[in-house]
């Protein structure tokens, strides 16, 4: 009796603080969750407003943006993500002003009988959360910025 209480204290604990830990998520998770995105919009200023015109800064984004998916990519394909077909992901990121991620939030735009199953998207959120734990995008900043896009996840299957 103490062991399966204590069994399962130990599980719903570990469940609440894997959820608190959790940054990213899809937009719709987020908004059930309490996290406006209309708050984090006015909370979190653009990454590209933030140097204004400076073309070193946009061009240290980019490559930056770059890298993260690159390595991300990498990743997922490590960790034996695979997609059986291209997969388009519209994201937005927001984070300390040490580069450190708060947030993640993203949307698959894929429609059958290209959508992405439950199954994929709760491994790819897995997967995401382990990966920026400990990512830092290379870019700090006096305040909270973010940037957004999409990107294509997996490749065309060929014929």
């Amino acid at each position: 009796m103490k062991t399966t209480l204590l069994c399962s204290l130990l599980i719903i604990t570990t469940f609440i603080c894997c959820k608190e830990s959790q940054k990213g998520m899809t937009f719709k998770e987020a908004e059930n969750m309490g996290i406006s995105f209309d708050s984090l919009e006015l909370e979190y200023k653009t990454l590209h407003s933030l140097g204004k015109s400076d073309t070193l800064l946009i061009e240290k984004a980019g490559k930056a943006y770059y890298n993260f998916f690159n390595a991300f990519n990498t990743y997922l394909t490590n960790k034996n993500l695979k997609w059986p077909f291209e997969v388009k992901c519209f994201h937005k990121m927001y984070f300390s002003p040490d580069g450190s991620f708060n947030y993640f939030l993203f949307n698959f735009l894929n429609e059958p009988p290209y959508k992405v199953s439950l199954e994929q998207e709760t491994k790819f959120k897995i997967l995401l959360n382990e990966f920026i734990a400990n990512y830092k995008f290379p870019i700090t900043a006096d305040v909270k910025y973010s940037q957004c896009g999409s990107i294509m996840y997996g490749s065309k299957k060929e014929n």
